[in-house]
């Protein structure tokens, strides 16, 4: 329900702020591109920024990203609010991963295949490439592609039609696209899993059952953008490797059902797990429904640094502030805990130590950012206290708030941290832009 209130307008909002046709794309173009597209992705709200989600997502990129030889980006991976299976790459070594591909993943296995994958489309430069070979091919149709994938998790055919439409550039772009670039990414994949230590089969098995669910019609929406075909998947191996699903996994999924999902759904998920992430999938939702003394029963003998770290948090919520300082200071590794953390050193008058244990989780989350505007307001950090305020109205969509802030402070721009004011800037833009007539 949510995405076809959002697809509709983000996709007007990127249109307008992306340049137009061009016979080539510098690394500099891509960068610019990049950071409309982020932008304009954390303005709707459909980046996960949660740790209990994205620390093991990024954790798993890193892994990969060091066995990336020569590597022409810095690979950042998102995480995206919508729950189709898919994943998608754009200029500047950024990779987006739905959490629909997240709940599909049988292991780390399979999500490092689709990661790897992704990486490999970007590190030979697959969306520069046709944009420079092919003069149909603008910034606003390569957003077109992005924006079909999400467009498809409403309505595939019309998702596909969008993406194919947005290439503009004919059957045979579309076969050398699918074809080439596909098998390329393949062949990159498997070699970057085999090097990182991950199930060379893993996408094989992963595409194999992607393609099954639907019984064939309809595509599923990785397929869709990821055109697969019977060449590829006949290279499936008749003796591929079962799914072997870790901690470190089940740790995602609990984060996923327990920070994500509707709680009857979540709980429901939760069931499937194995002990102890059953229970830290439980616990999750409990701490979100505001029962802190179940969350705490749910907690009783697990051994996860994360049921550490909800154990500080509840602790926390109940007034038990002795009892929850040294556990927060120890496995404070998510924005919520941090939180915990900095409301206990605010209450000791410590604004210092509370603004340094947010400030991971700055640009991360809402709440963050305006208890770091307090803090610094507090602290006598005018400045600071302004561009925290700007960021969380302009994510919350406060437009008249998130401008005043803005420009109180540009008005002392000596005070801000490197690349504060480009970003001031750029939110502002942003806003000018894409503001309704």
């Amino acid at each position: 329900m949510r995405m076809k209130k959002i697809v509709p307008a983000f996709l007007l909002a990127l249109l307008v702020l992306l340049p137009q046709a061009a016979r080539s794309m510098s690394f500099e173009d891509e960068r610019k591109l990049a950071r409309e597209v982020v932008t304009s992705l954390d303005a709707q709200g459909l980046l996960v920024e949660d740790q209990e989600v994205a620390g093991p997502v990024k954790m798993l990129s890193e892994k990969l990203a060091d066995h990336v030889r020569k590597p022409i980006y810095a690979f950042n991976v998102h995480v995206i609010n919508d729950r189709t299976v898919n994943a998608f790459t754009i200029p500047d070594g950024h990779i987006f991963v739905n959490v629909g591909t997240l709940l599909f993943a049988r292991d780390l296995d399979e999500l490092a295949a689709v990661i790897g994958h992704e990486m490999a489309h970007a590190q030979l430069r697959h969306i520069p490439q046709a944009y420079e070979q092919q003069s149909q091919i603008t910034a606003a149709s390569i957003l077109g592609v992005v924006l079909g994938a999400l467009a498809a998790s409403k309505n595939p055919q019309a998702g596909a039609a969008l993406i194919f439409s947005s290439l503009g550039g004919g059957e045979n772009f579309k076969l050398a696209y699918t074809r080439r670039h596909e098998l390329d990414a393949d062949d990159f994949g498997r070699k970057l899993l085999e090097s990182s230590g991950y199930d060379e089969t893993a996408m094989d098995r992963f595409l194999s059952r992607l393609g099954g669910i639907t019984g064939g019609k309809n595509f599923p929406e990785y397929l869709l953008t990821h055109p697969t075909s019977t060449n590829r998947l006949s290279g499936l191996s008749p003796d591929a490797k079962k799914p072997r699903p870790d901690g470190y996994y089940w740790t995602l999924q609990a984060g996923v059902a327990g920070v994500l999902l509707p709680p009857e759904e979540g709980t429901q998920r939760a069931q499937a797990m194995p002990e102890p992430y059953r229970k830290l999938a439980l616990a999750m939702i409990e701490t979100n429904r505001g029962r802190s003394a179940d969350a705490l029963t749910l907690l009783a003998g697990v051994n996860l640094p994360l049921a550490d770290t909800y154990r500080g948090i509840n602790l926390a919520l109940l007034g038990r502030k002795d009892e929850a300082y040294p556990l927060l200071k120890s496995y404070g590794g998510t924005a919520r805990a941090q939180m915990a953390l900095a409301e206990i050193l605010e209450g000791r008058g410590e604004y210092g130590e509370a603004i340094r244990a947010l400030l991971s989780y700055q640009k991360k989350d809402v709440k963050v950012d305006y208890r770091l505007g307090i803090l610094y307001e507090k602290s006598k950090r005018q400045t600071l206290s302004h561009v925290s305020f700007a960021r969380y109205f302009f994510k919350t969509g406060k437009r008249p708030a998130a401008v005043f802030h803005i420009d109180k402070a540009l008005e002392a721009k000596q005070d801000l941290e490197p690349g504060m004011e480009d970003e001031l800037k750029e939110m502002k833009e942003f806003m000018k832009k894409t503001e309704t007539k």
